[in-house]
């Protein structure tokens, strides 16, 4: 998004005090949530080119865009932003953009942000869920219904995996839909990441020749995901899928890497500790404790497809078949 200019953080500023100058409420969300809308909103139309055509400022954040909900029922209100009417491109085949911010204390944690067809908050099974349909991509075939849910868990400060509304417990895509998407743009990955696993962010890019960019060039790197506990330590665990490596020539087909396990020891000492086959998906069955892992040929998910089904074995220190 381009940087706002002096005229408009003045223009910005004046709306600020309107906002202060408000009624104060108890459902009134919190100021830097509000200038943060506000601030998206006015932005998308600058350009410092053509300062005057541009539509009026927007001083009021739209009805419903910003409201009060309760998911980690600490006494105060946690904050959805629903991007729909919002006036923002941040819709389309995906569906809307939705933050969540989580009250932590004087604070707030982003728990959520992510494009979704819906996201509804509910009472299930004695806790207050998040279920989530997003865009069949991340579950398989299109006309797939992929839907996914959520707890917030105090402890790990973040939302953790739970059985979706119609009672589905595989989280494929790697491991599931993960809440909060890593936007390198804000911060690096690397930042994000165990040390051992910024290691392998660092160490392990590929840079492959294509004629899709200007240079010549694309840069591509390891992919990481937090997923739940699979070897019964009660700590969450990681599945790490390196880049695949380049085509001879541009455009030819690739056969992609697998996946690999890695589990997290005394003090969050991290190991690799299972590597799957080329072309090779993970999916992890949240439906016992410790989670299951699945290794998915590239066939799918039908059922004639050779899934591997797979638990951890102490004794052996490895992941072995399931009969």
């Amino acid at each position: 998004m381009t940087a706002i200019g002096p005229a408009l953080r003045s223009a910005l500023g004046a709306v600020l005090l309107l906002v202060a100058a408000a009624p104060a409420s108890a459902q009134s969300p919190p100021e830097a949530l509000t200038w943060m809308v506000l601030n998206e909103i006015n932005s998308a139309w600058f350009d410092r080119t053509e300062p005057f055509n541009r539509p009026p400022l927007v001083t009021r954040v739209p009805e419903g865009v910003i409201r009060p909900v309760d998911v980690s029922h600490d006494g105060r209100s946690d904050w959805l932003i629903d991007y729909t009417d919002s006036g923002l491109m941040y819709c389309g085949t995906g569906g809307c953009l939705r933050t969540l911010y989580v009250s932590n204390g004087d604070d707030y944690l982003m728990a959520f942000d992510e494009q979704t067809h819906t996201l509804d908050i509910s009472a299930r099974d004695g806790e207050t869920v998040i279920d989530a349909k997003v865009h069949h991509v991340f579950c398989g075939p299109a006309g797939d219904d992929c839907a996914f849910a959520w707890t917030w868990d105090a402890s790990l400060q973040q939302l953790v995996a739970r059985p979706n509304a119609a009672g589905g417990t595989l989280l494929p895509n790697d491991g599931g839909f993960p809440p909060v998407a890593w936007r390198e743009g804000s911060r690096p990955v690397a930042d994000l990441l165990p040390e051992a696993l910024a290691a392998v962010w660092r160490t392990s890019r590929v840079t492959c020749a294509t004629e899709q960019e200007e240079d010549g060039l694309r840069i591509y790197r390891a992919t990481f995901k937090s997923v739940p506990d699979l070897n019964g330590d009660g700590l969450r665990d990681w599945l790490v899928r390196r880049p695949d490596p380049c085509a001879v020539s541009p455009g030819d087909a690739v056969q992609p890497v697998g996946f690999s396990v890695w589990l997290t020891g005394p003090e969050g000492a991290l190991s690799e500790a299972w590597a799957s086959a080329p072309d090779h998906w993970a999916v992890i069955d949240i439906a016992t404790t410790p989670a299951r892992l699945i290794s998915n040929p590239a066939c799918g998910y039908d059922p004639a497809c050779p899934n591997r089904r797979l638990r951890w074995d102490p004794g052996a220190s490895t992941f072995v078949s399931v009969d």
